[in-house]
């Protein structure tokens, strides 16, 4: 057996690790809802003991990434319609606010900064690019809330961006992020809070879209 990956980076933990690759599948859908995770499988990927493998898998069932299967192993959860609604919800407050409050207190480093992390005018149809949108929307997002000023509500946008991705990884679209950065760059917080609750509602538009012509007729 060749070397491991994971003992390239000894400051974080092996349990840390794995639960950071883990919970990145999941949320770029690259480990679908319904997907059983065995400890002794993972075990076997990561080259590493079934120590660190339950620890991390723990830590994912915390997030609600994951479900557990006595006897059996660990599901990725299922995505359902009031997942969708009660995240939507709670995005378009905590961004809302978020956005309203940056719009006095983003500095012009931050304009820049959010300016660099648009997405480009076409995105790839490649499922392997979802990662990278997640990065990029979630760096957005969490730009914009910190740039509230406000700590406790910079943490909840960073959750809740979190919990969302996996939900939204279809529903990507770049143009609502400049109509953000526009009405932030103005300074009008008013706009800046419609604008951001806009994009989390036409996101969702978009993503239920999708499912619906993705589902088989009569279904």
């Amino acid at each position: 057996m060749g070397m491991s990956p994971w003992r390239s980076s000894p400051r974080r933990s092996k349990k840390q690790r794995i639960y950071e690759t883990l919970r990145q599948e999941i949320l770029a859908l690259a480990l679908a809802p319904g997907t059983m995770l065995v400890e002794s499988t993972l075990a076997r990927r990561f080259g590493v003991s079934k120590a660190p493998i339950r620890e991390a898998l723990v830590l994912l069932q915390q997030d609600g990434l994951v479900d557990s299967l006595p006897r059996k192993g660990y599901l990725v959860t299922a995505i359902t319609m009031s997942d969708m609604r009660e995240v939507v919800e709670l995005r378009a407050i905590l961004d809302g606010a978020a956005a309203e409050l940056a719009a006095t207190r983003i500095t012009p480093e931050e304009i820049a900064l959010l300016e660099g992390l648009r997405f480009p005018a076409e995105l790839p149809r490649d499922p392997k690019a979802a990662k990278r949108y997640i990065d990029l929307n979630r760096q957005f997002h969490v730009t914009i809330a910190r740039a509230s000023r406000n700590r406790r509500l910079a943490q909840l946008v960073e959750r809740a961006v979190d919990e969302m991705a996996r939900l939204f990884v279809p529903g990507f679209l770049k143009a609502e992020h400049g109509e953000i950065i526009d009405a932030l760059r103005r300074g009008d917080g008013p706009a800046a809070r419609a604008a951001a609750i806009h994009h989390i509602l036409m996101t969702q538009d978009r993503v239920l879209k999708r499912e619906t012509l993705a589902r088989p007729p009569g279904r």
